[in-house]
């Protein structure tokens, strides 16, 4: 039997499409990304479903097809391959570029490529995605997969039952020691939010305040800064809060919008609520998570 054959289910039952809309996602700046991000962008665009068909539980075939490994990696299902591979960690935060994540879940497993080191941005096939690519190939987090599917993460290796993705090696960003901040996923700001939002902010917009978590109005004004930053990557309109840090009907209505890629499902109405507020940490946990 062919590897192409052999490299089959991941993730247990087949996933249900996300509801929110992927479309509005974007990649971080070119410069943050490694030449394996750029391989993993252009073997999507080349290949956005897999022989015609979707990518989801076919996330071992892609690992085999995209790291082109040879045939003595492939194995039935992503756990099986798991077992055949050497665990170097169960801290995503230290895996380096070309690294595989693995997952426990349902009766296949799950894996995925890290394509530029630190777990943030790991390359899969499944509907469970930050970023959508195709069908059901793109990247997410080992953070966002572990908590949008309650997946067990199991670690990760160099190899993938022996075989290795070229250039890999390279070791995650040392931008700041500082942990990703769950905000992105759950919208609930906290002292490591703030962290991030004050060393972002001392970087880009001029902030002089302590990095000490506890935000203030200086603070505030930043994290408007930075989401409004995000929003503007996203496309139009614009709003002003980005160099002027005051949130208006323009900004609000952009946060609804965006929001509809991180859960929001209320009006698009330029008038922020509890829902919108949620929103928008979301955002800008999203953007300061992968500022540095």
């Amino acid at each position: 039997m062919s590897a192409a054959i052999v490299l089959s289910a991941c993730g247990g039952v087949v996933e249900e499409p996300e509801t929110g809309d992927t479309s509005e996602l974007v990649s971080e700046s070119a410069e943050l990304n490694s030449p394996i991000y750029d391989r993993a962008r252009a073997f999507a665009a080349a290949n956005p479903k897999r022989d015609g068909g979707t990518w989801d539980q076919w996330c071992g075939s892609l690992m085999w097809r995209f790291g082109q490994l040879p045939e003595s990696a492939a194995r039935p299902s992503a756990i099986e391959a798991y077992r055949a591979s050497r665990i170097v960690s169960t801290d995503p935060t230290q895996a380096p570029t070309g690294a595989f994540h693995w997952w426990d879940i349902g009766a296949y497993g799950h894996v995925g490529a890290d394509l530029n080191g630190g777990g943030g941005t790991v390359f899969m096939a499944t509907r469970r995605l930050a970023q959508s690519w195709g069908d059901a190939i793109g990247i997410n987090s080992v953070h966002g997969y572990s908590s949008m599917t309650g997946a067990r993460y199991l670690g990760w290796s160099m190899d993938y039952a022996g075989g290795r993705i070229a250039g890999g090696g390279t070791p995650p960003p040392t931008g700041g020691a500082l942990p990703h901040t769950t905000t992105e996923y759950d919208g609930v700001p906290g002292p490591i939010y703030y962290k991030r939002i004050q060393t972002v902010a001392r970087r880009d917009f001029g902030y002089t305040g302590p990095i000490d978590g506890v935000t203030g109005a200086n603070t505030e004004k930043a994290r408007v800064r930075i989401t409004a930053r995000e929003l503007n990557r996203r496309g139009g309109p614009r709003t002003s809060a980005q160099e002027d840090g005051i949130p208006g009907a323009i900004y609000w209505t952009r946060v609804q919008t965006v929001g509809r890629s991180f859960g929001y499902t209320g009006p698009i109405d330029g008038i922020p609520g509890p829902n919108t507020y949620k929103a928008e940490h979301k955002i800008c946990g999203y953007a300061v998570n992968r500022a540095f």
